[in-house]
Formats: C-alpha cells, structure tokens, sequence
C-alpha cells in the first residue's frame, strides 16, 4: 500500500512501519474517506501524515502514518499533546503510538462546514457552546490547537463537535483557543459566514468580551463570553 511510505517509497521506512503496525496489533488497513490520493481514497491528509482506517483488535481506529517529508522525525511529540487534550476530556482517545504512527479512536462524521448548512438554530447553538467548552478545557489545561481558526479542518461533527488534530498544538504558546474558535464560528471565515445565515451575533459585544477573557482566561470571563454569543 503507497500510503504506507508516502510521498516517496522507502523499502526501509516501509518495513519499519508494517512491524510498528504489528505491535500495535493493526490486522488491516481499509480505504475510504473524503481524501483522495492517486485515485484512492483516505480518511485524511496532512503536512505531518496521512489518516486511514484500520482494524486493531474489534475495533475501527484512525491510524495517522507519518510522512517521509514530515518536518518530525517521530510522533512522539503529538501523541503527547493528544494525551493532554484528551485528559481535558478532548480529542478523539489514544490508542497507542510507535515511531511513525498514532492509532486514536475513528470519529465519523462530516466537516463542520457542511454541517451547518441547513442547521437548525438549536442545533447550531448546541454545537457552538460544545466547541466553546471545549476550548476552554483546552486552555484550562495549557494546550493551545494552533489551527482553530480554521475549523473546517479540525472540528467533525458526529453526534457531537470534535476536535481533532493536534499536530501543531504547543504546551508553550499562550492559549487562544477559546478566541480562535469564537471567531471562526461567529465572525470571520466560511464557518461564520454560514451561521450568519441563521444567528445573528453583536460583533462589538463579543470582541469586547474575548479581549478580556484573551487577558484572563476565568471561567467567569468564558462565561461572559458565552453571554455575548448567541449560544
């Protein structure tokens, strides 16, 4: 399988990864997802690693690959952040991680983008304020995502919001994922522009609150801007 070894084939890294995949007890890797790659399609891809489905005792996993162009040499470092969010209740659940490979618990869902088309306001109220407690957890717990300003690529909705992928996540950077993900929902962005559709938001109210709770991460001033939204 090309994906293996990916974007260049490395007899070595190709054998390295099957015996990695062996010790985590991968029996099989199955296609399908919303990426394709030479005509085949994936669950994911990004500029660390690939994401395919695999079977790992009785259960269905994400099995993120690393690429041979990565700019790391291991997963060492996100597996580690992963476990953070996920002790932040977070995150899709680590499996286990080697070298080359991260397995997590396999979310199936849509991107958040095309949920919210034709969302019904309940629903989209629910999921904001879900994303938004999550991001706090987030904060609380000194992880910053980096990519929340993007949510078309790091929230799926299954029966609730998730978040995924912590590849550039940072236990060293200042937190700011309450403020990204408000902005993305609510202000700037595909996202925004879609719920704009069906809520209505006091953009001064809520700039007015993030920058305070941007200064003082409390959970008063998360509720105050949780106050400001129509959430």
């Amino acid at each position: 399988m090309p994906f293996i070894s990916y974007p260049r084939f490395s007899e070595n890294e190709y054998n390295d990864r099957i015996v990695e995949m062996e010790s985590l007890g991968v029996t099989s890797i199955m296609l399908g997802g919303r990426t394709t790659i030479n005509g085949l399609r994936i669950a994911g891809k990004g500029q660390v690693g690939l994401v395919l489905r695999a079977r790992i005792g009785r259960k269905t996993c994400a099995l993120k690959i690393r690429r041979i162009d990565a700019d790391r040499k291991t997963m060492d470092e996100e597996a580690r952040l992963l476990k953070i969010a996920n002790g932040a209740g977070v995150g899709p659940c680590l499996e286990g991680h080697t070298k080359n490979l991260i397995a997590m618990e396999f979310i199936d869902g849509q991107s958040i983008v095309d949920w919210v088309e034709g969302a019904a306001k309940d629903r989209i109220r629910r999921m904001s304020r879900s994303v938004l407690e999550q991001c706090h957890a987030l904060d609380q717990a000194g992880l910053d995502h980096g990519e929340l300003s993007r949510l078309t690529q790091h929230v799926i909705m299954s029966d609730i919001p998730w978040i995924i992928d912590f590849e550039s996540s940072s236990t060293i950077r200042k937190t700011g994922n309450v403020t990204a993900a408000a902005q993305s929902i609510f202000l700037h962005g595909t996202v925004a522009d879609r719920v704009k559709k069906t809520l209505e938001t006091d953009k001064e109210k809520a700039l007015s609150a993030l920058k305070i709770y941007k200064r003082n991460q409390t959970r008063a001033n998360f509720d105050a801007v949780l106050a400001s939204l129509p959430v």
